[in-house]
């Protein structure tokens, strides 16, 4: 028998620690997660105030004063003069070529044969 003993398979042994390890550590961890049930998120610590939040509530509770500007009298409108019309700058062939080929003006084709989404 004790040759037997001695040629034994250690296979059974490292699965049974395996499954004493995963249940100690399941225990570990229940107990862990139970200590704080009783502590919720209503009963933590109290609130820390500080200088700011205090400030802050202050102006909070003070009424927004209502700046009232005394309304300028508005003149007689003048004789308007009429804007300096903008001579516009000379367009060349290229330009204009681009301009159509890009759709920004009206010599661009409609393009009906493409679909749309």
């Amino acid at each position: 028998m004790a040759k037997a003993e001695r040629h034994s398979n250690p296979f059974g042994w490292i699965l049974l620690g395996a499954l004493v390890g995963a249940i100690a550590t399941a225990g570990v961890l229940l107990m862990a997660s139970s200590m704080n049930v009783d502590r919720g998120y209503e009963e933590g610590p109290t609130e820390i105030r500080t200088a700011a939040d205090d400030a802050a509530a202050a102006a909070a509770a003070r009424p927004t004063p209502v700046a009232t500007a005394p309304k300028p009298e508005t003149p007689a409108p003048a004789a308007v003069a009429p804007a300096p019309t903008v001579e516009q700058p000379p367009v060349d062939a290229q330009m204009a070529d681009d301009a159509a080929a890009a759709g920004m003006t009206s010599r661009a084709q409609p393009q009906s044969d493409q679909p749309t989404n």
